[in-house]
């Protein structure tokens, strides 16, 4: 297990408790990354995006040393500039990786479709590329944190060969989105509502997934588990069948590489009729509920989806001790270890999908065969009494169906004449 020093250079006058927070979810992200954090430097600084200061530099060297690490991890960004001035003061025995850099490595290790292997490999290239220019030491070769997917070719890799492979993948990816994008258009024509689960890396959305649909979901304690998101059916008591869709977790400043990268992916965000927001409200975990929600806004309007319905779910609500903890207004308290809550949440669900959708009561000739093709694939039959001549249904449906049946029925000589 590779030894890191965690590093993070913060403005002056930022709160200590956010600087604590920030390394903290730091330490989490190199423990998903297989390595230890031992180690931690700070400085506050006026301009944050110049790096450390040369004494605040020269201590992070001898922390390097006193600790025998072999990784210094920043909490920012870095520039090109900045971490060639850190490389040098270190050497080339430590490797200097930046936030970016830790959690593309993350998404190397957890990719394991071809979509997402694809998606991860573009994001490092696009990455690399301005450092590439800068001429840094990232053009380095072995194993480790930081050297997967494309780093063991990174020290003969010149601009136009990482600018081919870069359209290479562009196009390949490209292709995977128009099949996942068909894939999304035939379930539009079953007319199901799409349901999303979107929360924060690691607040347990898999583990009420795998209890809504019962279906086996990967889940474990670590960060970044889904990369690929997975759609199933489900039944909402009160309402009928829905989809319901578990998508890659959230992170603060998730790197804008990823957000480009996993588009496809994250567009179930946006064909999604409504959102789950799930809250991890378990005391132990590192990012408080608050924190969550920010991070959840932030990244729900970077894909421009903040106009959606929301359902806010507090998830572990097991392991909140607290017996005078009050339900969450603006929210289910649930548990899905326990089942807790799991009514509730599917009323509050039910509740929100149906203001998507409405209700109608209509007459179908027995031998208009176009109307009934549609009543089959876009609706569900709240209720039927079937005559000699046709059969009363009462539809539940968006309005676009409703809009597509009456045409039907209007260009329906036998329609028509009831």
């Amino acid at each position: 297990m590779e030894r890191a020093i965690m590093v993070s250079v913060y403005r002056k006058g930022d709160p200590r408790a956010q600087v604590e927070r920030q390394l903290d979810e730091l330490k989490g992200l190199i423990s998903a990354a297989g390595g230890q954090a031992v180690g931690t430097v700070t400085q506050a600084r006026d301009i944050p995006q110049a790096g450390l200061g040369r004494g605040a530099l020269k201590a992070l060297a001898e922390r390097v040393r006193s600790d025998d690490a072999q990784l210094a991890v920043f909490d920012q960004e870095l520039s090109p500039s900045a971490l060639n001035l850190v490389q040098r003061e270190l050497g080339h025995q430590v490797r200097v990786l930046d936030r970016t850099e830790l959690i593309l490595d993350i998404f190397a290790r957890r990719a394991f479709t071809r979509e997402g292997r694809v998606q991860v490999e573009l994001a490092q290239y696009r990455y690399m590329e301005p450092r590439l220019r800068g001429g840094t030491a990232l053009s380095r070769q072995g194993g480790g944190i930081g050297t997967r997917g494309p780093g063991e070719t990174r020290l003969e890799m010149d601009r136009r060969l990482m600018r081919r492979r870069i359209r290479e993948l562009d196009r390949e990816l490209q292709a995977v989105e128009r099949q996942r994008h068909q894939r999304r258009q035939r379930r539009a024509r079953t007319e199901l509502p799409l349901i999303a689960l979107v929360g924060y890396t690691n607040v347990g959305k898999s583990t009420l997934y795998q209890v809504l649909t019962h279906r086996e979901q990967a889940n474990r304690d670590a960060l970044f588990v889904t990369l690929d998101s997975t759609v199933r059916r489900m039944l909402v008591p009160e309402f009928g069948p829905v989809l319901i869709s578990d998508t890659v977790g959230f992170v603060d400043r998730l790197p804008h590489e990823l957000v480009a990268a996993f588009r496809s992916t994250l567009a179930e965000i946006n064909d999604a009729d409504v959102l789950v927001e799930v809250v991890n409200a378990n005391p132990a975990f590192p990012v408080s509920p608050a924190e969550q929600l920010r991070v959840i806004g932030h990244t729900v309007a970077q894909l421009n989806a903040q106009t959606k319905p929301v359902v806010r779910v507090y998830s572990q609500w097991d392991a909140v001790r607290d017996t005078n903890a009050a339900a969450n207004p603006d929210g289910v308290s649930l548990s899905a270890l326990t089942g807790q809550g799991i009514n509730q949440f599917l009323a509050r669900l039910s509740r929100e999908l149906s203001r998507l959708y409405r209700e109608e009561e209509v007459r179908i000739p027995w031998q208009s065969a176009r109307a009934w093709r549609i009543v089959y694939q876009d609706f569900t039959i709240v209720d039927r009494s079937d005559q000699a001549d046709y059969s009363a249904l009462r539809l539940r449906g968006p309005e676009r169906a409703f809009w597509t049946l009456r045409q039907a029925l209007e260009a329906d000589p036998a329609a028509s004449s009831m």
